[in-house]
């Protein structure tokens, strides 16, 4: 059950329903104990009030929201998710920023347990062709655009105009087939 858990203590003889949130950082948690409620069922009851009244008030996030989170293990230098500076070892590899995004792939593909079914979608801007600043600008601009190409329900991985209409041009060439 979403944010619900039940709570048997035999230490402390306490039975009761957890209702656990967190939004925004910090923690929504009530306890609702079977005593107190007049029984396991009625306990269950409240809770679920509780809960549902608690997500009235505060949503979760949207899909939108969570991408466009900026998290703390983020790589320093852009505060846009999704773009990274990665530093390159070796004499023929250059520093690059990279935007990726990953979004869920909708299809009935077998996946191996734990895994998720999600496609990847990255693009490189190299700091010794642009330079720094400029290729971490390039980074950020493509990840804004991804995540509009997406919200839009188009490929992120289309960049150009000239690519949308190729690919517009043959998608339509083959379902009149």
């Amino acid at each position: 059950m979403y944010a619900i858990h039940r709570v048997d203590t035999d230490r402390h003889r306490q039975n009761a329903w957890l209702v656990h949130l967190t939004r925004g950082g910090k923690t929504i948690q009530m306890t609702f104990s079977d005593g107190t409620y007049g029984g396991k069922e009625q306990a269950l009851e409240v809770a679920k009030a509780y809960r549902d009244a608690v997500l009235r008030v505060v949503p979760p996030l949207t899909n939108k929201d969570m991408r466009m989170l900026v998290r703390k293990n983020r790589s320093e230098g852009s505060s846009v998710p999704g773009v990274y500076y990665i530093e390159r070892a070796g004499a023929h590899k250059s520093d690059i920023w990279m935007a990726r995004i990953e979004i869920a792939v909708d299809d009935d593909t077998p996946v191996p347990a734990g895994k998720r079914r999600r496609r990847q979608f990255t693009r490189s801007f190299n700091v010794a062709k642009y330079g720094y600043e400029e290729a971490r600008r390039m980074a950020e601009e493509e990840r804004i655009r991804m995540v509009l190409a997406v919200e839009n329900g188009e490929d992120p991985a289309l960049r150009s105009p000239q690519a949308v209409t190729l690919h517009q041009k043959l998608t339509f060439d083959e379902s009149a087939d």
